[in-house]
């Protein structure tokens, strides 16, 4: 009895998941780590496709990967350091801003409104950064009680 081309295709998809399943318990710290860090802070640099490329993991292993509470530990102290560089990085950024303003008086080289829209979107990044507030909203409840 012969296969018929479905059938076919559905051992061949089989044998690819068992072999991808193979190889994904060969992944290294370091490569559990880069993955985690994509997920969290930098997938900017490649796309998802293209992560699990590398890795030869599935999308189904991906995701089972970073929702592991026990993963998360190994990356912890990168996000916080990675975080603590954005905001030391971006307060450079800002100081650098309010320079070229102040110099902006004496010279034509830049549009003073490009230099304070990206200083208010920094000074805000740096406050998320830190678990700050970005705005300050007041609310007023007034509340009349009648007998």
């Amino acid at each position: 009895m012969e296969k018929t081309s479905k059938q076919v295709k559905e051992v061949q998809t089989t044998q690819t998941l068992a072999r991808t399943h193979k190889q994904t318990h060969k992944l290294t710290e370091e490569d559990k780590k880069d993955i985690l860090l994509y997920y969290y802070l930098d997938n900017t640099r490649s796309t998802l496709k293209e992560l699990l490329q590398r890795y030869n993991i599935s999308e189904q292993y991906y995701y089972r990967l970073v929702k592991n509470k026990n993963n998360l530990k190994l990356i912890e102290e990168d996000i916080t350091e990675r975080r603590k560089l954005f905001s030391k990085k971006s307060e450079l950024m800002i100081d650098k801003i309010l320079n070229k303003v102040n110099s902006k008086i004496d010279n034509e080289d830049a549009s003073i409104k490009d230099l304070i829209t990206s200083l208010g979107i920094l000074y805000d990044k740096t406050r998320l950064e830190n678990n700050l507030s970005t705005s300050n909203n007041s609310i007023s409840i007034n509340i009349k009680v009648e007998k």
